[in-house]
């Protein structure tokens, strides 16, 4: 009773985190994007430094690069980057819910030392407390009970087991040799159902072993249909019209061709595959782009014919025999992925329920219509079902067309259809149903077993999957590959922090034993304990003295401490374990960061305190807490506030920050260690930012005039920002940032490019990424054989000299570059200089975000001018898929290196 009470006392101050603007990443920052109220400003508005009041930042990066790269946001084929909007963006309501803090009043029994720092659930010191401590109990319990779900957080109940691969002829010798060796329990993987008989034996022999079990369904039935990946499936044209088109998992391709400036179908071919190769004759197509579209095998789980056939054969096996003894759950297999869920099935029952969700969505044809913009009308809801779109992924064709040609082609705006809005919501209406179907049937016959959907962890070399499919709303696992086991931890931290504060966070890991040493896989054991995971199986045969290791080590699971920061500043520094926790990049909208310059990093984060005073009053504090480090060393930094509450700081390891505090100033050093200030009432303004501008633009004033530019004129618009920031500190800072940039910008001695801006390029699309530079990539993943893949770029320079070319890729480095310069105003004009570099990660110069690499492309003399660079990446790998992925090009002279995703110092 005592414990309940106390834990009342916890929950009456429960604090509630106020979500901020949602802040631009830091890569519009760095770009010089207007710093305004309104999201995404224009570049022009930022570079004529118009005032700007101060409020939610931009990115750094956007901010800090310049407006002279074209942002890829319009529709369109060929080899233009970054047409149209991705379909996949996250919309505003699939946000992360805010953070919530509990301050212990004086009345409350818990010691005012007790402090914890982790994201889910936070208590903020009295303005006495240096030290944090931490506290699980108190503040496991308190996460659970203000979740409002029991299994929020993990129970200290934990299982370690090993996969068997059905069938097996030695399965009661394996389950023998598995007891012994003191294996507890153990995942048996169907990749079909089995007989009658060989369902019997299959159960007597597990029952028998005297183990616990569980059994995975995997491979479920999966049905032929029509992938819609322009994104992929392209290739440029030539000058003969001959081609020979591959696609191995194919029976039949719908080819479309366009003009490679103008997305325009002009002509289309139903063409018939041997063994995945056809041969077919055009013409003259040099100025054009090809477009594939598959009849690919096996392309998607089949939610029709197949699932009800699969869910019959295993009700016949279950109604014969059900398991029992030991046996104590499901694993069904989900075997989603950007492709599966961007298919079109063909089978006529998928087609009759897509039929009946249309009628039932839009009874009136004309809604329909408008939904899907159609350019004709049509005369019943059967001819909608026909139609299949040949756009995705901001690429491809601006039409819904009927393979068989029953229906007229129909044009509309891709960017207001809502065909793939619709097709998704019904594939994931479907799924859900079956799932939540199936898992009733299970429970029938197999009353206190579990039910699991196992998902194999996404590639990151991937588009991402909608998230109706990545959370079927039921207790969720992963399966890991052994291929991208050097992935495994960062994956599980974000996926973790993804899902801390859902209904179901991951309960159960499968991972892929791939001849892994004890030690490593011990330690990735720990981890997935230390993120909360109860169930943790190895699938493949685990030496004896291994898994005696995996035993010794293991540990009931914890609740995940994490330390989110914004994503948008991942490239500022990279994940980490300290003393409080995880350091990890999360897109929660209550994250925003600050723009203080090259040098301090840092984010602000709204809070809404809630105690109780010493008479039972309910006190209402809104605060902010700020979170500041620096790449490396330790800088002391000054703060201007305009409230005098009292502040606490420390930083992320647990130590004491000393605060110096003179009226509006606050002192205090940080290091690369985050520090975390708390207790502003307002948000602060970085006075070392205002006096390094001030120096900096002193130090470039004395240069002279850079070229092409009035240094006169810059510094007038300089000293006036300063004016305005000394007569109003709130509302000057912003302009005062923005001239001082502009005052960088025109003396940079380099050229900063975005990959994603490309104007021409055979890459497959442009992916969106908040972590990375200009929020977005240059990507490639592509199943088609390929010689190269090209991208061309336009630059200029101001001064003769030599420059180095650096290229940053995301994953690890492959294949190779060729790089070729050449004057911007002849399209035959002979390369000025030219190069090849290999892609490999040893030869990269930084890394950052823990995934992306700064590689150097060559060295080229050039003299002030406009130029053309084109760079032709050639897969190393002997066979597809190929993928590459680029973020952003540098031309610099040798004295500048690139670092992460800001500008570089000179």
């Amino acid at each position: 009773m005592r414990r309940i009470f106390a834990l009342c006392g916890l929950l009456i101050g429960v604090g509630v985190v106020f979500a901020l603007t949602p802040s631009p990443s830091p890569t519009q920052w760095a770009r010089g994007a207007s710093i305004a109220l309104t999201p995404n400003p224009s570049p022009t508005k930022w570079e004529r430094g118009a005032a700007i009041a101060h409020t939610p930042s931009p990115s750094p990066t956007q901010w800090a690069r310049g407006a002279n790269s074209p942002s890829p946001n319009s529709l369109g084929e060929g080899d233009k980057g970054g047409e149209g909007k991705s379909v996949i963006s996250p919309t505003p309501s699939e946000t992360v819910p805010t953070t919530i803090e509990t301050v212990p009043s004086s009345t409350e029994t818990v010691p005012s030392s007790m402090e914890t720092v982790p994201s889910s659930i936070e208590t903020v010191p009295s303005p006495s407390e240096t030290v944090p401590s931490t506290i699980e109990t108190s503040r496991s319990a308190i996460a659970t009970i203000q979740s409002g779900n029991a299994t929020a957080q993990p129970s200290k109940s934990h299982t370690l087991g090993v996969v068997l691969d059905y069938p097996a002829g030695d399965l009661a010798a394996q389950l023998s040799q598995l007891k012994a060796q003191g294996v507890q329990e153990v995942v048996i993987r169907l990749d079909a159902l089995p007989s009658r008989e060989a369902w019997q034996s299959l159960l007597e022999t597990a029952e028998a072993s005297g183990l616990e079990w569980r059994l995975w369904l995997a491979s479920l039935p999966r049905t032929d249909g029509w992938t819609i990946a322009p994104e992929r499936y392209r290739m440029a044209g030539n000058a003969d019209g001959v081609y020979t088109l591959i696609a191995p998992d194919a029976t039949r391709l719908m080819l479309a061709v366009s003009p490679r400036e103008t997305p325009y179908l002009r002509l289309s071919s139903l063409l018939e595959l041997s063994n995945g190769r056809a041969t077919t004759a055009i013409g003259d197509t040099a100025e054009s782009v090809l477009l594939l579209y598959p009849l690919r095998k096996n392309a998607m789980p089949d939610l029709w014919d197949g699932w009800d056939a699969y869910r019959d054969a295993l009700l016949h096996l279950l109604t014969h025999r059900a398991p029992k003894q030991g046996f104590r759950g499901w694993l069904l297999q989900s075997d989603w992925d950007i492709l599966s869920v961007s298919t079109l099935p063909t089978s006529p029952l998928a087609q009759a329920e897509w039929l009946a969700h249309l009628k039932t969505r839009y009874p009136d044809l004309t809604e329909l219509e408008r939904a899907w913009d159609t350019s004709t009308k049509l005369e019943r809801h059967e001819q909608a079902t026909w139609l299949m779109p040949l756009w995705r992924e901001g690429r491809g064709l601006p039409y819904l067309v009927a393979p068989d040609e029953s229906v007229k082609p129909q044009e509309l705006d891709p960017n207001r259809s809502r065909f793939w809005d619709d097709w998704r919501a019904f594939l994931a209406e479907r799924w859900r149903v079956l799932l939540a179907g199936l898992r009733t049937m299970l429970t029938r016959h197999t009353p206190n077993a579990e039910f699991t959907v196992l998902q194999t962890a996404p590639d990151p070399a991937e588009l991402p999957l909608p998230d109706a499919f990545a959370d079927p709303q039921l207790p969720l696992g992963w399966y890991l590959p052994a291929a991208r086991r050097d992935q495994w931890r960062t994956q599980l931290l974000l996926e973790t922090l993804r899902r801390e504060r859902t209904l179901e966070p991951l309960s159960t890991l499968i991972a892929e034993w791939a001849a892994d040493d004890a030690e490593r896989a011990s330690l990735f054991q720990t981890f997935a304990r230390e993120m909360g995971i109860e169930r943790v199986y190895w699938r493949g045969r685990v030496p004896e003295e291994a898994w005696r290791t995996l035993t010794q080590t293991d540990a009931p699971p914890d609740a995940p401490t994490l330390q989110p920061f914004p994503a948008t500043l991942w490239g500022l520094t990279e994940i980490r374990r300290y003393r409080s926790g995880w350091w990890a990049p999360s897109v929660q909208p209550d994250l925003q960061p600050l723009l203080w310059g090259f040098e301090i990093h840092g984010f602000q984060k709204a809070t809404e305190v809630r105690t109780l005073d010493a008479q039972g009053k309910l006190d209402i504090t809104r605060q902010l807490e700020l979170c500041l480090w620096v790449d490396e060393g330790e800088r002391e930094i000054t703060l201007r506030r305009f409230d005098r509450a009292p502040l606490t700081a420390f930083d992320l390891n647990g130590q004491a920050v000393r605060l110096d505090v003179r009226g509006d100033r606050v002192r205090l050093r940080v290091g690369a260690t985050p520090v975390r200030i708390r207790g502003f009432q307002s948000e602060p303004i970085c006075e070392t930012s205002i006096e390094a501008w001030t120096a900096r633009v002193g130090d470039l004033f004395k240069r002279g005039n850079p070229t092409g530019q009035d240094a006169q004129v810059l510094k007038f618009n300089f000293d006036n920002a300063l004016g305005i920031y000394r007569r109003n500190p709130s509302q000057g800072f912003a302009l005062l940032r923005t001239n001082w940039f502009e005052f960088e910008r025109a003396f940079q001695p380099y050229r900063w490019i975005e990959a994603e801006s490309a104007r021409q390029h055979e890459f497959g699309t442009v992916r969106r990424d908040p972590a990375l530079s200009g929020g977005a990539t240059l990507w490639l993943n592509t199943p088609m054989p390929i010689e190269s893949a090209s991208a061309t770029y336009a630059f200029s320079l101001r001064e003769a000299q030599a420059y180095t070319l650096w290229l940053a890729v995301r994953g690890v480095p492959s294949g190779s570059v060729e790089w070729q310069v050449a004057p911007a105003g002849e399209a035959e004009a002979s390369a000025t200089a030219e190069g090849t570099a290999m892609l490999l990660a040893e030869r990269a110069v930084a890394r950052y975000a823990d995934q992306c690499y700064w590689l150097p492309l060559g060295t080229a003399t050039l003299k002030a001018g406009e130029y053309r660079l084109t760079l032709r990446w050639k897969p190393s790998a002997s066979q597809p898929p190929y993928y590459a992925e680029w973020d952003a090009i540098l031309i610099a002279p040798p004295s500048v290196q690139p670092k992460h995703i800001l500008p570089p110092m000179y």
